[in-house]
């Protein structure tokens, strides 16, 4: 798509061969999509609800057999029961069918064995009560949970089809399936497209929707040089031309698609804990329901029958119905309020761990402090090297380089217009974990780095002494501090760059601390530049761990985690024994290891691609606050999870207490086996945020907009 029709003609042409051509498919500036099939595993289900007639006519049967109970001449009314045995029953059959079929016992065949005995007995308007209820009942729980697994396909459908394509050679805009367009690409992006791909704006100011993946609804302002995410959406007034950093299954949303993917996938131990309860319990209610309907025939027919309508009654008890969606209803909920949020946690195993997270250790840069690197000083020692050659071998040696100090450095060589020479060549380039680079130029063995790999090397003792107080100064006020040495020549200038501190940093610790968090921070910076961080977001020297290498801040995690660690898997295990799990939150540089020895690994969204994919919950807007959030959410999952499990189970032991006294009936059961459905999914379900709508957003590129413009936020 990148060669124009007629490039074609004419090399054809040289080649001795004559074409013409019969019909050019981007001539309007649109390419022939019809022949382009979709993948199905892109199509997303959309769930809907909607009551089968059947059901229907159900439910208008049983409440004419209900008049039945009248009595007198409205006793014959008990028959049109069995019609709405015939519309309600045949779906419910099938299903216990299949179950059986596959050497199951579930809800349908409890269902459908309590049916046919309530039909037995000829109680037509009992038999009739457990068939449409229990069918409503169904349709009820699909409605009832629609909203949270729609949430869940909404970010997956975020996944963008189509990319306006710019022709490099004839600048004509072919339209093509965004899987299509490759790295480096210039797209258009007009008002209301969706941009397929991350990448650059080369041309443009608008403003850019920005909630699928943050859950902030404010619209982000984008011009020439700013970086966009694929799947976002351009609501402003005025084309973008992005090129492509990354082909669409790299790009952000595609991430957070996979996120979303896997979280839905994964289930909780305590959600296992509940399934395997559930198997237990259900054979042993049979086993009794069995027994009532048995054995006491041999005390005669009419203590016989008593019960065995009991023992149909208890059938209905044992369905697990409430106790079994208690638990997913509420992951499901918890998990999609989080993605909303542009908070992704891969499933309800580590929604739960949140709400048990006694111990937070936080990494410094691009953490609790933004990561966005500025050199503020930089100082020769000595007088054989210029500043000039001292930013052109930093620049040359730190380009390589991924940690945001070293762009940082580049960044200041091109803001004084340092060049580098095309005779200086880099060889042996290597990272040294948690001290600095070295690496050698022209033959030369050069050194970047914090003090600590100076020291290990033995040329920090050799620097003058005032160049060592002017860096105790840096460090003093929060600046991190490095060296640059040559070997043969010691140390040969010293640098400060400086971090801001996130905005939000401060109150997100103090709220954590409120709740019964302790925080740690954990830094490979020196004490003093440390400490002065830690006091800007509110930490004690007790909470401030300095000069660590990545193997040290695991050690520490670690270390943690020994300290809170307790037997069980699950809360409900761990009901008077509470675990205190351990959470870091990094942004994948330096402190992998850490992230993954952590009960709770949390990502920052701006940090490292490899760090979103292997933590636990990932912060698609690096915005700490989410993390508050996600703790709450957990805590709030727990809780509710806790009320939906005691409330199924004392529901079913009340109405089993009912019908040892002899005072319960089928319909009874079934309205409290529903009911009590119904009231733990709309538990599980108040999880979910309601809609909010955000007005007067300022859109326009220049901040002035004439109107006001209403968004919603789901």
């Amino acid at each position: 798509y990148l060669i124009s029709v007629q490039r074609i003609v004419d090399v054809l042409g040289e080649g001795g061969l004559q074409s013409s051509v019969a019909f050019d498919g981007a001539a309007d500036g649109k390419w022939a999509l019809q022949g382009l099939e979709e993948n199905s595993e892109d199509q997303i289900e959309h769930f809907e609800t909607k009551v089968k007639w059947t059901v229907i006519v159900s439910g208008v049967c049983w409440l004419i057999s209900m008049l039945s109970l009248i009595g007198g001449h409205w006793e014959h009314l008990k028959y049109v029961g069995l019609l709405s045995v015939v519309f309600g029953l045949p779906p419910i059959l099938l299903k216990a069918y299949k179950s059986l079929r596959r050497c199951q016992f579930d809800v349908n065949c409890l269902m459908s064995f309590a049916v046919f005995g309530a039909l037995a007995l000829q109680e037509f308007t009992e038999a009739a009560a457990v068939t449409f209820l229990f069918s409503i009942s169904e349709n009820l729980e699909s409605r009832a949970t629609a909203r949270a697994r729609n949430a869940l396909s909404a970010i997956v459908n975020l996944r963008p089809d189509r990319a306006n394509l710019i022709n490099p050679m004839t600048n004509d805009i072919v339209v093509v399936p965004a899987e299509a367009v490759a790295v480096g690409a210039l797209v258009s992006v007009r008002t209301g497209d969706k941009i397929p791909c991350d990448g650059v704006v080369v041309e443009g100011k608008s403003a850019v929707d920005e909630s699928s993946l943050t859950g902030e609804s404010r619209p982000v302002k984008k011009g020439p040089d700013d970086k966009v995410s694929g799947g976002t959406l351009n609501i402003g007034e005025t084309q973008l031309v992005v090129k492509t950093t990354a082909t669409v299954d790299n790009s952000a949303v595609a991430r957070l698609i996979r996120l979303v993917e896997e979280a839905q996938a994964n289930s909780s131990p305590t959600e296992q804990l509940v399934d395997e309860f559930a198997k237990r319990y259900t054979p042993l209610v049979i086993l009794a329901a069995i027994s009532m309907c048995t054995i006491p025939w041999i005390w005669g027919k009419e203590t016989g029958k008593i019960w065995v309508y009991n023992g149909l009654v208890t059938i209905v008890i044992a369905c697990p119905c409430a106790l079994i969606i208690s638990t997913p209803i509420t992951y499901v909920a918890g998990l999609a309020a989080c993605a909303q949020r542009g908070v992704i946690v891969k499933g309800g195993a580590f929604l739960e761990a949140l709400g048990m997270v006694k111990k937070v250790a936080f990494d410094k840069t691009g953490t609790l402090t933004e990561g966005k690197f500025a050199l503020l000083h930089l100082n020769v020692i000595g007088r054989r090297w210029t500043r000039e050659e001292v930013l052109e071998y930093m620049a040359l040696i730190q380009a390589r380089a991924s940690h945001p100090i070293g762009a940082a450095i580049v960044q200041a060589a091109k803001n004084e217009s340092v060049s580098i020479s095309a005779d200086k060549s880099v060889e042996s380039h290597i990272l040294l974990q948690g001290e600095g680079v070295s690496a050698v130029v022209n033959g030369k063995q050069f050194h970047i780095g914090n003090p600590r790999l100076f020291q290990r090397i033995r040329y920090y003792d050799d620097i003058p002494e005032t160049s060592k107080a002017l860096v105790s100064d840096w460090a003093s006020i929060g600046g991190t501090v490095g060296f640059l040495g040559i070997e043969g020549e010691g140390i040969i200038a010293s640098y400060c760059v400086a971090d801001a501190v996130r905005k939000e940093s401060k109150s997100v610790v103090g709220s954590l601390e409120k709740i019964g968090i302790s925080v740690t921070m954990l830094t490979g910076d020196g004490n003093d530049a440390a400490n002065a961080i830690g006091e800007q977001v509110g930490l004690t020297p007790e909470g401030i761990r300095s000069e660590l290498f990545p193997k040290d801040k695991l050690d520490i995690v670690n270390g943690m985690i020994e300290e809170g660690l307790s037997e069980g898997s699950s809360f409900l295990f761990n009901l008077f024994n509470r675990r205190k799990l351990v959470l870091m939150c990094g942004d994948g540089v330096n402190d992998a290891p850490a992230l993954a020895a952590a009960n709770v690994g949390v990502a920052m969204g701006a940090g490292a691609a490899l760090a979103m994919e292997t933590s636990d919950v990932t912060l698609m807007d690096s915005d700490l606050n989410k993390l508050l959030y996600s703790i709450k959410m957990g805590k709030r999952v727990i809780r509710t999870i806790k009320e939906n499990v005691a409330f199924s189970l004392i529901s079913k032991a009340v109405v089993m207490g009912f019908t040892f006294a002899g005072k319960a009936s089928l319909w009874a059961a079934i309205v409290t086996d529903v009911g009590a459905m119904l009231i733990v999914t709309l538990n599980g379900m108040k999880l979910l945020p309601s809609k909010k709508k955000v007005k007067n957003v300022d859109i326009t590129p220049d901040g002035n907009h004439d109107g006001n413009l209403q968004m919603t936020a789901v």
